[in-house]
């Protein structure tokens, strides 16, 4: 009797094991709540490895989004996963790769790198002006630790191949560099010349997200005569040249 138990107990213990490694992710994201902001199509795969088609956050499109989730971490509360999403080759893409670690409200990340089309980033600044702009953000983060604020930070941010059409043509920018940095609580992206703009600018991001940008640029005098029109809109350049920006 003591042996048809153990064994009926460890066959149970086997088939909640098989069906724990085999749920399906399709049915763990049905039963959660999402929010009205995001959006999820073409689950598939298992909630330790699965694959996204399509999540949009925002309006914002994230393509072939995929997972690989750690499953000792969950026995102390924390979900350790790798995630990839879009394709780094198509510029019209949000791309994303790396490691991610939550725990509570607290995100860790590490090797994180996220490419994130221009128009994305340009439809969040209150530009004085439209603009049409061109390339690619890139965001290389070694180490990030968020708890309802910046905690620590470490990477590079750079806008790669910039670029703007005007009225006759499109203006190749080149590339600009900025440092980021967490101080008291906000993320700093720290814009450094030199770039063709001649842009230094500070952009701090506190945890509403309501941003703050300060800083000055100063076309270089080979660049067409319709970005030194437009330089204007942002107010009247200072003994040296510069004009602000403050938004």
């Amino acid at each position: 009797m003591k042996s048809i138990l153990k064994w009926s107990l460890l066959a149970l213990v086997v088939y909640v094991i098989f069906l724990v490694v085999k749920l399906p992710a399709a049915q763990v994201l049905s039963r959660v709540d999402l929010g009205k902001d995001i959006k999820v199509n073409g689950v598939s795969g298992t909630i330790w490895k699965g694959q996204l088609q399509q999540v949009i956050v925002n309006g914002i499109p994230l393509n072939d989004v995929s997972w690989s989730l750690s499953f000792f971490p969950l026995l102390i509360g924390k979900a350790n996963a790798e995630i990839s999403a879009g394709n780094i080759r198509d510029l019209e893409q949000i791309s994303i790769d790396g490691s991610v670690v939550v725990s509570n409200q607290n995100i860790q990340a590490e090797d994180l790198v996220v490419y994130v089309p221009t128009e994305f980033v340009l439809r969040t600044l209150p530009l004085p002006i439209p603009v049409e702009a061109n390339g690619r953000f890139k965001v290389q983060l070694q180490e990030l630790e968020y708890t309802n604020s910046c905690q620590v930070i470490s990477g590079t941010g750079q806008w790669l191949n910039a670029s703007f059409t005007g009225p006759k043509e499109v203006i190749d920018l080149g590339n600009f560099t900025a440092d980021l940095d967490c101080v008291n609580e906000s993320i700093i992206v720290d814009v450094k010349e030199p770039n063709s703009f001649g842009l230094s600018a500070q952009v701090t991001l506190p945890a509403n997200m309501k941003f703050k940008v300060s800083g000055r640029f100063k076309p270089d005098a080979n660049l067409p005569k319709e970005v030194h029109q437009a330089a204007a809109f942002f107010g009247k350049p200072d003994a040296n040249g510069y004009y602000p920006i403050k938004f």
